[in-house]
């Protein structure tokens, strides 16, 4: 239905899109765009993604977890616990600390959680992040 572009282009010729589009993602895309413009362009954006997803894996270098990939994304850290659940994990971030990291499902629903670089993210919200897996692997949850 989205991806018909004969419906698409028909519409574009009275000005119009085929169906409602999602106004407030759309808003929140252009807002991002131009803080993205405001902070240097595109290069600097992705310079500031990989630094931040540097920092997170630096910091992280003493925990029992595995990256997933011999090089990862700077987008994204995928993690394999190497004594809890990686879903357990998931839940005790959000639930007792407030920190929201991405939780796989399916077959790998305990054995991977990633923890994404872009977007509103600092290097101070790594920090938070790590003190709390530290706190985890103190207890024996990590």
């Amino acid at each position: 239905m989205y991806l018909n572009l004969k419906d698409a282009l028909r519409n574009g010729e009275r000005g119009q899109t085929p169906y409602t589009p999602a106004v407030g993602i759309l808003l929140q895309i252009h807002c991002r765009l131009k803080e993205i413009e405001r902070n240097g362009g595109v290069a600097a954006e992705i310079e500031r993604t990989r630094n931040l997803a540097m920092d997170f894996r630096r910091k992280i270098a003493h925990l029992p977890l595995e990256l997933i990939t011999q090089s990862p994304s700077n987008a994204v850290t995928s993690l394999h616990p190497l004594n809890n659940s990686a879903f357990s994990i998931f839940e005790t971030l959000k639930d007792e600390y407030g920190i929201w990291v991405c939780p796989n499902g399916g077959d790998m629903r305990d054995t991977v959680f990633r923890v994404g670089h872009i977007g509103a993210l600092t290097p101070a919200d790594n920090s938070t992040l790590v003190a709390a897996l530290d706190e985890l692997h103190r207890i024996g949850k990590l």
